[in-house]
């Protein structure tokens, strides 16, 4: 081998083994990988878990909290039966492999990728219908990959199209309820099957299914030290500096001691399938955040995408488009209802359920928006039977859409100045503490300290003669002698990217600066969390 793959990237996060060092031993995981016969009896280690929350800023349900006069939204709710509060957040399990199970699963989504694509290119409604993990052209000169930026603006201008020659269009936006957490496991296994052209997974193949779907997993916190909510910095930093890797645990031997003394506990997959009446529960599911879940997302319902282009694209002109557990589908208002039934009838025959809270129904059509009888595309919400709202916007990917306008969704907004505020509390707390022991160190937060933030990024790459720029790096090693060393190896800098530059982004893609304008308060919002996270509390 004299190229390293793409798909042998190591990962910065800490294991429960140790990280490897992928500049000097690549070529060597790499034949292991590709072993069949290595692979047919590899056991894996356990996955860890953790969960990440997100506040969400909701509007109460009346039938389960109570309304504030005048707030119609809030991050938390009390409940109508008095039993507490109950906060809006969204939490999102994810499950982390060991550095070496995550090559494995690297180089199998890799292989399964390709299978997954050429089946894709058989039809090219098929092709351009599922836009999620996969590397889509901009365009036939261009070779870098669509992002969301490009979905988006391509369903919004299909929707204009089709007001201006049809007069108005239904959307229909679907959400598939737990989608990774449900997979059937039977539906899994022929589709993957089905992918390599077999009847049965060949032993390798198996052996990484199994690994998917009856996984084992240590919770995060659990390495934490114990009655604290922090890790133990003193040992792994001993880890670090005497073993030459970053690891919760000094071995396999010490990780085992840690499971067997019941200081760690192990558990199995914890997604199950809903009890009937006539049969037992059985084990559902994959994990999020394996390097294969997403490509097993896809394959799992490419015979549902398929469906749909046959019997609604093809036959009553709807336009289809998935991201992930995101479906959108464009019809003829009259289409609307019997469509909505068939993709929930037809859903069930893959054991995978619709949120139908989440499913969202509207009309685009050109509206009278003033004095003077002006039209323009507007958003009309379906909420119930007859009920709608005017100018209620169409929330895609990150995006909200009104017809005659697009902006990035509220939600990421606040997101944005959340984050920022969030460095500023840090720096705040910091430069207090520093400065009661030192009266010489000025308090003061600079806006060049959240410049990452702040400040769109510098662009590296290409920059010099279309030379790559790189970076050195250095890695703590052991000699053939067993001396620890200092190796350095040279990495190309990426172009880099932050919120401010996917502002501008979508500037380019949509032609309008209405995106830099929700923007506009970003100095007041710094100024008062610097007022009060750092002078008020310097009183």
């Amino acid at each position: 081998m004299k190229r390293k793959p793409d798909w042998l990237q190591s990962k910065g996060y800490m294991h429960i083994t140790p990280s490897l060092s992928m500049e000097r031993n690549w070529e060597d995981y790499y034949h292991k990988i590709t072993s069949k016969k290595y692979m047919e009896t590899y056991a894996f280690f356990p996955l860890i878990h953790r969960i990440l929350s997100d506040r969400k800023y909701k509007k109460p349900d009346p039938k389960k909290h109570h309304i504030k006069a005048g707030k119609s939204r809030a991050h938390s709710h009390k409940k109508l039966d008095g039993s507490g509060t109950v906060k809006t957040v969204k939490q999102r399990p994810l499950h982390y492999a060991s550095h070496f199970d995550a090559l494995i699963y690297a180089y199998y989504a890799h292989e399964l990728g390709k299978k997954y694509e050429a089946k894709l290119k058989e039809d090219p409604e098929l092709d351009k219908a599922v836009l999620a993990y996969r590397t889509i052209p901009i365009s036939e000169e261009n070779k870098k990959g669509k992002s969301n930026i490009h979905f988006a603006h391509e369903v919004f201008e299909e929707i204009n199209k089709r007001v201006d020659t049809e007069g108005e269009v239904a959307v229909l936006a679907i959400d598939l309820k737990s989608f990774f957490s449900t997979l059937h496991h039977p539906t899994l296994y022929k589709i993957w099957a089905y992918a390599l052209g077999e009847d049965e997974l060949p032993k390798d193949h198996l052996n990484v299914f199994r690994s998917c779907t009856n996984f084992s997993y240590v919770l995060y916190n659990d390495l934490k030290k114990k009655g604290k909510r922090h890790f133990d910095e003193s040992r792994l930093a001993k880890i670090r500096k005497t073993k030459g890797f970053k690891c919760f645990f000094e071995s396999n031997a010490d990780f085992r001691k840690a499971i067997k003394e019941g200081r760690l506990p192990v558990y199995k997959n914890p997604f199950f399938s809903d009890k009937d009446e006539d049969s037992k529960k059985e084990r559902i599911g994959i994990p999020q955040g394996l390097p294969i879940s997403a490509v097993l997302a896809n394959l799992y319902l490419i015979d549902f995408d398929r469906t749909i282009i046959n019997d609604l694209s093809r036959k009553l002109g709807a336009h289809y488009r998935r991201y992930s557990d995101d479906i959108l589908i464009l019809c003829k208002p009259a289409q609307m209802k019997d469509i909505d039934d068939y993709v929930n009838e037809l859903i069930k025959k893959f054991h995978v359920k619709i949120s139908t809270e989440k499913t969202e129904r509207f009309l685009f059509r050109n509206m009278v928006y003033n004095k003077n009888g002006d039209k323009r595309i507007t958003a009309i919400k379906i909420i119930e039977g007859d009920r709608c709202v005017i100018d209620s916007p169409l929330n895609y990917l990150g995006f909200e859409f009104r017809g005659y306008n697009t902006l990035i969704k509220s939600t990421n907004i606040a997101k944005y100045y959340r984050r920022v505020i969030e460095i500023i509390k840090r720096r705040s707390r910091r430069v207090i503490r520093l400065s009661s022991h030192n009266p010489t160190i000025p308090r003061a937060v600079y806006l060049n300290q959240v410049k990452k933030l702040y400040n769109a990024p510098i662009k590296y790459a290409n920059k010099v003669e279309n030379k790559q720029v790189f970076r050195r790096r250095y890695s703590l090693t052991i000699d053939d002698r067993g001396d620890f060393i200092f190796d350095h190896f040279d990495v190309p800098i990426k172009q880099q990217s932050n919120y401010l530059s996917y502002i501008k982004r979508c500037k380019r893609q949509f032609g309008s600066n209405s995106f830099s304008r929700q923007l506009k308060k970003k100095k007041q919002i710094i100024g008062q969390a610097i007022n009060k996270h750092l002078v008020r509390k310097s009183w």
